[in-house]
């Protein structure tokens, strides 16, 4: 099963689910995206700070740019809340949203809330790997 995580800058929460499923699935079927993806060389310092405390290495990771096409080759789509998320994401019949905080608009509470995010997002990957 192909999958596809969607969040705002494909900077930290769609990364860490792309991870988690790949390494609890011993795969690469899943990707991740972004809905206003910018065009940089490496993701969050702080989501490869956490990722580093659970033994994986976030360093090698980089932003993507969601695209109606990467939409159109899932199997299935799983998106992050953002005001930026295209149409084309939210109403696919693929589509689900998993309500989980974006930390980048959050800075003040610090890496506890990364932390919790993260450890959400690893909760949700191994509940959906279970059913699928």
């Amino acid at each position: 099963m192909r999958i596809l995580f969607v969040c705002e800058g494909n900077m930290m929460r769609s990364q860490m689910a792309e991870v988690f499923y790949n390494s609890l699935t011993n795969s690469s079927a899943a990707t991740s995206a972004g809905a206003t993806a910018e065009t940089k060389d490496h993701i969050s310092p702080r989501a490869i700070e956490v990722l580093d405390e659970v033994g994986i290495d976030g360093r090698n990771l980089r932003p993507k740019q969601a695209t109606p096409a990467m939409v159109e080759q899932a199997d299935r789509v799983v998106y992050f809340p953002s005001d930026f998320m295209p149409d084309y994401v939210k109403d696919s019949p693929k589509a689900e949203l998993w309500d989980v905080v974006d930390p980048h608009y959050h800075r003040e509470q610090g890496m506890d809330l990364v932390r919790t995010v993260r450890d959400d997002i690893r909760h949700k990957v191994a509940v959906l790997v279970s059913k699928t």
